[in-house]
């Protein structure tokens, strides 16, 4: 008996602990929207605010279409805002350890929740492995994982400019 009740008590308390270091779950503000343009020369952009995404497809032309980000995957943005504490970061994000990478992709961000617009640009040296720097490309590759699961966006022409 006392080793089931033991077994038990060890039970409990790992649910405890691993309740407590999962990530908490925000509401999504009915204003939340954003815009993200990311890779080399910022190849790709979505924009909630008007429901398109864009693919570059060569120096001169651009590819837009309509592409509405589901209320699913806005929350799980929004919610990586908040627990990766992107809102804090400054405007020209800069981190202090740097890869220098060429070409280097460039992030931008600019994202609006509860009345206030949010904007965050990421030029160079995006390799950093800061702990903010990991959070934001995580931010972003979970976007681009998604946008890549669209059939739409798969049959777009594929990028003319050719590899540097």
């Amino acid at each position: 008996m006392f080793r089931k009740l033991k077994y038990y008590m060890v039970f409990i308390c790992l649910i405890n602990i691993s309740c407590s270091n999962s990530r908490e779950i925000w509401k999504l503000p009915d204003d939340f929207n954003f815009i993200a343009r990311y890779g080399i020369a910022e190849e790709n952009s979505i924009n909630t605010f008007d429901n398109t995404f864009t693919k570059k497809i060569n120096w001169d032309r651009d590819t837009t279409i309509s592409l509405t980000f589901p209320l699913e995957e806005k929350k799980k943005v929004y919610n990586k805002i908040m627990n990766y504490a992107i809102k804090e970061l400054s405007d020209n994000y800069k981190p202090k350890s740097t890869t220098d990478i060429s070409p280097s992709p460039t992030y931008y961000l600019l994202f609006k929740m509860n009345g206030t617009i949010y904007e965050i640009t990421w030029e160079t040296n995006t390799f950093s492995e800061e702990k903010e720097a990991k959070k934001l490309r995580a931010l972003f590759t979970h976007i681009d994982n998604y946008l890549k699961e669209q059939e739409v966006i798969a049959n777009l022409p594929d990028d003319e400019r050719g590899v540097f």
